[in-house]
């Protein structure tokens, strides 16, 4: 089956609101959270941790499709091409340990995942996979905030601080959706998703590709940019529990 970038046919679609790549992002998660029934906003919230930087045309903090984390270093890219290039080039040099996307797929982890790389940078195909596996971790665990922090790790210090993380940006994330709900250009992109298909899933362990003390780093050289992937969240994080969600929405 051909392979459909629909990141880019939404560019060119969904006309001049949707030309923040960001929002690319957040219609496929968004997608995606209502294809496998998973609580409004989680995925949101873990994709905003996983790939999320502030844009600079519109001051927004969002998740970003074209984003890699590889030897310790993340880098933005303004575009498939270039991030698709940036992994080929790390490939080229044995480089296995890779994370992709909206919501950081790891290549090396999840060999199944994606046909290809521009699958893998593609915000459906990427955000369509991190569902899937989120549901299969919680087919044991019951409980969608331990799943969310093993969705990163389940090594419990680093599950630990991932998932607070997460939580801390969840309510943000539900009253984004009740604000902004996805409307029409969910229509779009469920309507040019159909073609593709889901991806089979890699045994389940976890999507780190174990350097998160790595990930504060300095901006790197080079056509991306730094990534820090939990850097300028706007949300108060502490050690103490912060979240106060409806425990209808933890536990299913």
């Amino acid at each position: 089956m051909r392979f459909c970038p629909l990141g880019f046919i939404l560019l060119l679609v969904a006309g001049p609101a949707w030309s923040n790549p960001s929002q690319l992002c957040r219609a496929a998660i968004a997608q995606a959270e209502r294809e496998a029934a998973i609580p409004a906003g989680l995925m949101q919230a873990i994709g905003r941790v996983e790939s999320g930087r502030r844009s600079p045309e519109t001051g927004v903090f969002g998740p970003w499709p074209w984003v890699i984390n590889a030897e310790g270093q993340g880098r933005f890219f303004p575009d498939a091409p270039a991030a698709i290039a940036a992994v080929r080039e790390l490939q080229g040099r044995g480089v296995r340990i890779i994370d992709t996307g909206c919501m950081q797929i790891n290549l090396h982890h999840h060999p199944n995942a994606f046909a290809n790389l521009e699958e893998a940078f593609d915000p459906v195909a990427n955000a369509r996979y991190a569902a899937n596996f989120l549901i299969r971790l919680n087919e044991t665990r019951r409980d969608w905030a331990v799943t969310a922090g093993h969705y990163h790790s389940q090594t419990p210090e680093r599950a630990e601080g991932y998932r607070a993380r997460v939580l801390a940006a969840w309510p943000e994330e539900i009253a984004r959706l009740q604000r902004e709900p996805p409307g029409p250009v969910l229509a779009l992109l469920s309507a040019t998703s159909r073609a593709l298909p889901h991806a089979a899933l890699s045994p389940v362990s976890s999507l780190s590709n174990g350097g998160e003390a790595a990930r504060v780093i300095p901006i790197a050289g080079g056509a991306g940019r730094g990534l820090d992937a939990y850097r300028a969240q706007p949300v108060s994080i502490s050690g103490r529990s912060m979240v106060l969600l409806p425990q209808r929405l933890l536990t299913r």
